[in-house]
C-alpha cells in the first residue's frame, strides 16, 4: 500500500452495514401463483453484513458505509401494474471499525551465529 507522509499507517478502517431482508412468501410461484405477493410483511431473523475496506481514514470508511446503507435501502420489488413498490431490505446498523496496526517482534537474528529464528 503506497502512502505519503500525511497518512497514518498505524490504523486501518472498514465500513460495515448490517441489514435484514423480507421473508419470501412460500405460496408465491411465478408460473402457478403469480397473483400471490412475492414477499411476506415480515423481516428475516438473520442479519446479513456488507463489509468494505480497508481504508486509511475514518472519513473514507464513513462515506463508503453511507453509500452502502443508502444502496441497501433502495432495494425494492414491484411498482408495475397493480403491485405496490415495497422495500426488500432494511438497514439495522451502520458503523465503521478500526484496526490498530502495532509493530511487534516476529523473528530475531542471533548476533553470534548470524542465523535467524534462534531464541
Amino acid at each position: 500500500m503506497a502512502t505519503n507522509g500525511a497518512l497514518n499507517d498505524m490504523e486501518q478502517w472498514r465500513s460495515v452495514v448490517e441489514y435484514q431482508q423480507r421473508k419470501p412468501n412460500p405460496a408465491h410461484h411465478w408460473r402457478d401463483n403469480p397473483d400471490v405477493p412475492r414477499y411476506l410483511d415480515e423481516w428475516s431473523d438473520e442479519t446479513q453484513t456488507d463489509v468494505r475496506g480497508p481504508y486509511q481514514s475514518a472519513e473514507n470508511a464513513r462515506r463508503q458505509a453511507s453509500r452502502d446503507a443508502k444502496s441497501r435501502e433502495r432495494e425494492e420489488y414491484g411498482g408495475w401494474g397493480a403491485r405496490p413498490r415495497i422495500a426488500t431490505s432494511r438497514v439495522t446498523r451502520t458503523y465503521i471499525e478500526r484496526a490498530a496496526l502495532a509493530w511487534e517482534p516476529f523473528d530475531e537474528r542471533d548476533p553470534e551465529s548470524k542465523k535467524w529464528g534462534v531464541k
